[in-house]
């Protein structure tokens, strides 16, 4: 997240006044939406823009060395990365493992899981193939997921020096490497769109390689175009400050307004806010700009420069401190305080002297033949220091090995295997009584035919059990079946894990068109796994206005969209007529004894408090009918 600004080449260009200023408000971007702050639902935008700008410094780096010397050296620039990037990460993995491991176990173990792939940089991949269980994700995720980004970084320093290299080799035909760079860039764009799909997990999207590149992309055809400086100044100044100003004023407007799971971010809105800070950086590019100096004032250029270490502590801070939730003001100071000390001491004493060679510098020091009496003084003292930092080094490292090996290990659920075999029964059951749906319904039609008016009426009971409706959830209400097959026995409960909204008016086809379903309403428990898109709307329309439709809150406080989701599902059943709330979120207010410890899925208490809650909103209408 933070790459130098100079390599070791004397013909590096100037330094530019501006993109530390850039980088610290991608920064703040990402922290402020991490912490739920309310201006900053897109927060997440801001590791695009550290995307395009880490594209256009390496990019810049690598085609002044090729210039200079004809060549790439590999070696010495996998090394300067390595040095740039691995010390900070291994600082904070020591940090984090022996924190985690005294104050929250659950956290401590996702963590150990995590553990290679941040090290080796395929967190992203990792995230991706390894189906980790969704129940490994119950409550706060791990506080190695922010590791993704990183990994995409170090995957493109691995693999795009070798084809700028390779394309270089071709001097006749070098003119290839901006053509070659763009269409890998369209590639890039055209498959995050392409294979976005919001009825499914967006992670292959959002963490893939090969879908977010592009960003990194435009900032090295960027890089490029800086090589013809005088073709950059066709534009005067003002022009250019400008159009930077109005494209960082776009960018802040995204992160602000555009939420953070939307899917403009997916069709488009990721290559939008790439081009904006394709532009930005454009502008500050001039030495007169006034973007630039205003992006280089000191509390910007301070920050920017402990970016890197700002992003990496902020993470595992939050979720250790608050978990990940909502936090009062006072909390979210602390949450921030310890960020930027944290950063700041890894800047100081970690970051700073490796990325400077202070390891080369000292074993070069021992090694060397002392010529003076001081030269042998100042040898001495570079071995006990270095000799001290070993120590040091090698007691964290074996202290952070053996946690991991022998701290007890703990889920952040403790029934896993419970809701597992639950949700292998809970299909079978749904299936079975589908099929008996249709034939109870003929037999209560017959039996209405042939009923006498002068009939006693019903008991709450009975009319509760006579109720043949379709509960739609996810392991929320998985947790919650037994309990609602005690109220409902003649209704059918459809709970899966991990599942989304917008699967829900495809189970609903599912069951109208190929098992013949003819109930008496749907009760839609969902929206604890993400947005909700178009699934109200959609369902709504295929279920017809005569069949009630019953919306059920959802819990999730570990989420970023529990309250928009919430807000959307109580303003959609003022909208709509037979359309009826179920306000589990304001049921379990306050109710801490009716969670598992990841404060979203329900234990027996809570099982049957959510089952009840669904009755008392569910009674009143059908009471009235009958």
């Amino acid at each position: 997240m933070g790459e130098e600004h100079t390599a070791g080449f004397r013909k590096q260009q100037r330094y530019i006044n501006g993109i530390d200023g850039l980088r610290a408000i991608a920064v703040l971007a990402v922290l402020a939406y991490h912490l739920q702050l309310p201006f900053a639902k897109g927060g997440l935008i801001g590791v695009t823009v550290f995307f395009v700008i880490s594209g256009f410094l390496i990019t810049r780096i690598l085609l002044t060395e090729s210039d200079t010397t004809g060549t790439i050296d590999l070696k010495n620039f996998w090394i300067r990365r390595i040095r740039r990037l691995l010390p900070a990460i291994l600082t904070m993995l020591a940090a984090l493992i022996f924190a985690s491991a005294v104050f929250n176990r659950v956290l401590f173990t996702k963590a150990c899981s995590d553990l290679l792939s941040a090290i080796f940089c395929y967190n992203n991949w990792w995230q991706i193939f390894n189906n980790v269980s969704y129940f490994e994700n119950a409550g706060a995720p791990s506080p190695l997921t922010h590791c993704w980004s990183l990994a995409i970084e170090a995957q493109f320093y691995l693999v795009y020096p070798l084809i700028l290299m390779a394309l270089s080799r071709l001097k006749e035909h070098r003119k290839l490497i901006p053509g070659v760079t763009a269409l890998l860039a369209l590639i890039s764009a055209a498959l995050m769109w392409i294979l976005f799909d919001p009825a499914q997990d967006p992670s292959r999207v959002y963490y893939g390689t090969d879908t977010r590149a592009f960003s990194l992309l435009f900032g090295a055809l960027l890089a490029m175009a800086s090589e013809h400086e005088k073709e950059l100044n066709i534009l005067p100044s003002t022009v250019r400050d400008g159009l930077g100003l109005a494209a960082l004023i776009g960018i802040l407007c995204i992160a602000g307004f555009v939420d953070g799971y939307s899917s403009f971010l997916y069709k488009g809105g990721q290559v939008l806010v790439s081009l904006l800070s394709v532009v930005v950086i454009y502008a500050v590019l001039n030495r007169r700009s006034l973007l630039g100096a205003v992006l280089g004032l000191p509390p910007l250029k301070w920050i920017g420069d402990r970016s890197y270490g700002i992003y990496l502590w902020h993470y595992p801070i939050i979720l250790l401190v608050s978990g990940g939730k909502k936090s009062t003001w006072w909390m979210i100071l602390i949450e921030i305080m310890l960020t930027l000390i944290f950063s700041a001491l890894s800047y100081r004493f970690i970051e700073t002297p490796v990325r400077h060679g202070i390891i080369g510098k000292s074993i070069t020091t021992i090694t060397s033949r002392p010529r003076s009496r001081r030269e042998r003084r100042h040898a001495v003292h570079v071995l006990k220091k270095a000799m001290k930092a070993c120590l040091v080094t090698f007691a964290v490292t074996l202290s952070a090995v053996l946690c991991v090996i022998f701290v007890p290990k703990e889920q952040a659920l403790s029934n896993i295997e419970d809701l597992e075999a639950q949700a292998q029964a809970a299909g079978e059951t749904a299936k079975e009584k589908a099929q008996q749906t249709g034939d109870d319904s003929s037999a209560a039609d017959d039996a209405q035919q042939g009923s006498d008016d002068s009939s006693a009426p019903k008991t709450d009971e009975e009319i509760l059990a006579d109720l043949h409706l379709l509960l739609i959830g996810d392991s929320i209400a998985l947790g919650a079946a037994d309990d609602f097959y005690a109220i409902f026995p003649n209704s059918i409960c459809d709970a899966a894990i991990s599942r989304y909204t917008t699967e829900s008016y495809d189970i609903y086809d599912s069951y109208v068109n190929n098992q013949g379903w003819n109930g008496d309403g749907v009760i839609f428990a969902l929206g604890a796994n993400g947005l909700m898109y178009d699934s109200l709307p959609t369902l709504r329309e295929r279920m017809g206005p005569d069949t009630p439709l019953f919306i059920m809150t959802a819990r999730a406080p570990y989420t970023t969209w529990e309250e928009s989701n919430n807000q959307e599902m109580r303003e959609f059943v003022e909208a709509h007529d037979n359309t009826y709330l179920i306000d589990w979120y304001a049921a379990s207010e306050g109710h801490s004894e009716y969670f598992e410890s990841d404060e979203t899925h329900v234990n027996s208490t809570g099982a049957q408090a959510f089952a009840e809650c669904i009755r008392d909103a569910v009674l009143p209408v059908y009471k009235v009918d009958k």
